[in-house]
């Protein structure tokens, strides 16, 4: 059996999955280093919720192996529910629910012990015991985004994927995710996010990696990004737009990478 290094978060090699054939990611080989934040970046359909979903041991690899802290995922695995987080870009809490509501039924999944006293602490700590009572079909999208949060790290995971954290989200709104996101990294926790923001990549990411396509362009710092292309983080942009009218290609500015 192979070992891997458990002071590495995410070992992946050749990672493939497919859907009906059809090939969402292409043998993605990453490394993402422990207590860090790593900015997954790429266009829309570039495969990076599928990856996290992987990730998070919600969706079973076609084939390639994956290991989180080192141990190896092969699907679906009870085992990491504690150790890995997801955070979705979809609202999908119980709209009916109020807010405590949401949080102690997913409090209970999780088999918390003193799972009220669990919900109290985490609402103070996202400023959310002021709304506790109110039901969530009647938040603000930064307010259902915080909820989001709050709800995934009931578990305490060492390993918190978020897939495009703010988006949609007013500046200030997404000024205080960025603050909850820099204090679980001070706090010892690993990031894993997906962001079509530059802004964001440049100012959170210690590393940085490129997918379309289903396919891993690059993967290293967000240094090195810059000295391989020439580029400002923040140009970022500018390289999208071309790997979206390329459809993926190498040609251009991708040949440096």
């Amino acid at each position: 059996m192979k070992e891997y290094d458990p002071a590495i978060a995410v070992q992946t090699q050749s990672l493939v999955k497919k859907y009906h054939g059809q090939a969402v990611l292409r043998g993605v080989s990453l490394s993402i280093p422990r207590g860090g934040i790593f900015g997954l970046l790429g266009p829309n359909g570039a495969g990076k919720t599928t990856l996290l979903k992987t990730l998070a041991g919600l969706v079973r690899p076609t084939s390639g192996t994956l290991a989180i802290f080192g141990q190896e995922v092969k699907g679906p695995d009870p085992a990491m529910r504690r150790l890995v987080g997801l955070i979705p870009q979809d609202n999908n809490l119980e709209r009916e629910l109020s807010v405590e509501e949401a949080l102690l039924v997913y409090g209970r999944l999780f088999g918390l012990k003193r799972v009220k006293d669990t919900v109290a602490k985490t609402m103070e700590r996202f400023s959310l015991m002021d709304i506790r009572h109110k039901q969530v079909r009647t938040l603000s999208g930064g307010m259902m985004r915080r909820v989001l949060i709050a709800r995934t790290l009931l578990a305490d995971p060492e390993l918190i994927l978020l897939d495009e954290p703010t988006v949609g989200l007013d500046p200030d709104v997404r000024q205080s995710i960025w603050d909850i996101m820099q204090s679980l990294q001070e706090a010892g926790k690993t990031l894993v996010f997906t962001t079509h923001y530059m802004e964001e990549a440049e100012r959170l990411c210690d590393h940085i990696a490129i997918l379309q396509q289903g396919t891993l362009f690059f993967s290293n710092t967000k240094e090195q990004l810059q000295a391989r292309i020439g580029m400002e983080v923040r140009d970022l942009e500018n390289l999208f737009i071309e790997l979206a009218r390329n459809g993926g290609s190498s040609d251009g500015v991708l040949c440096r990478l």
